[in-house]
């Protein structure tokens, strides 16, 4: 029973309860943000226990090759103790194992980052700074890259310019998914890509449907220009970068109307997209994939772009 309480007091520490506490409010909140239904959870973990695994290797090896009584480290640091000089040498060393163990996690805070991003992520950097400067959020154009491309984080596709999604009717090509679809009766309904190169001229000169999959540099500048011209007219805007990707997954047009339906809403600001222009799709209700619609893709198309696929690229890019 003594044995019971000794282990209940260790438990029932206050850091001990914070740190069960807050690394269970951990997992909980990347449980309900999980694109991947648990198994980016379950990967994160094991990234972790990877870390664990290499400290307690540590550790034990130090133990090893240290097996004397002198290299005790409780002897060590009581001897420390007893002069000030002693004590700073032993705060010292307790900060470099501390810095040691960071530098083993910290590379697995971002253990759920697309292995193509730190192929890709640098190019998509210098398309940005050739092509939209100005643009302020740079997660935010890695996170759309993630919206487009990844089924899934463990998808071959994922951020990979051979991505692909090929229907009878539509075709995605690329890391932006650039896009031609097709009537019922095989006549051409739009081609995106076509669009963009006649609208920017040189700065996409070798960019053709026979060539798309095998230039990822023109891939994700079409994905920056498209992406900067449909953010263009709504810049005045508080929420412009939003209404920007609302219109560059669904059309400006439409983005526009939906701010006008919401300005004729009373108590909805039309410069504001969550929870005021989002709330006034105009798009169509109809079932398109299973159950979901126009107007449910493109409303969760802006919240996960903005929310946590923008947020794994944050301090990445």
């Amino acid at each position: 029973m003594s044995k019971l309480r000794t282990i209940w007091a260790r438990i029932s520490r206050r850091r001990h309860v914070m740190l069960i506490g807050l690394s269970a409010l951990g997992i909980w909140l990347s449980l309900r943000t999980d694109p991947d239904n648990g198994w980016a959870t379950a990967l994160g973990g094991l990234a972790v226990l990877q870390g664990v695994w290499a400290v307690a290797a540590a550790h034990l090896a130090r133990k090893t090759l240290a097996d004397y009584p002198e290299a005790d480290q409780r002897g060590l640091f009581a001897k420390a103790l007893e002069h000030p000089i002693g004590s700073g040498l032993a705060l010292v060393a307790l900060a470099i194992m501390f810095l040691g163990a960071c530098i083993v996690f910290s590379p697995r805070a971002h253990a759920q980052v697309p292995s193509g991003f730190y192929t890709y992520g640098p190019v998509l950097a210098e398309e940005q700074r050739k092509y939209w400067p100005e643009h302020p959020d740079l997660p935010a154009l890695a996170g759309l890259v993630e919206q487009e491309s990844c089924v899934s984080l463990r998808s071959s596709r994922c951020w990979n310019p051979a991505a692909r999604l090929k229907t009878a009717r539509e075709e995605g090509a690329g890391m932006g998914q650039v896009t031609r679809a097709y009537r019922a009766d095989g006549s051409l309904r739009f081609d995106s890509l076509a669009e963009a190169v006649d609208q920017y001229g040189s700065a996409l000169a070798g960019l053709s449907w026979g060539a798309v999959y095998t230039r990822p540099d023109l891939q994700l500048r079409t994905m920056v220009l498209m992406s900067r011209d449909a953010a263009k007219p709504f810049v005045h805007t508080k929420g412009w970068l939003h209404f920007g990707d609302a219109g560059y997954n669904g059309g400006v047009t439409g983005v526009k109307k939906e701010r006008r339906a919401c300005a004729m809403t009373e108590g909805c600001d039309p410069k504001l997209w969550f929870g005021n222009v989002e709330k006034h799709c105009l798009k169509s209700r109809q079932p398109l994939y299973g159950t979901r619609t126009v107007c449910d893709i493109n409303r969760a198309h802006v919240a996960n772009v903005f929310g946590f696929r923008r947020a794994r690229y944050v301090g990445l890019i």
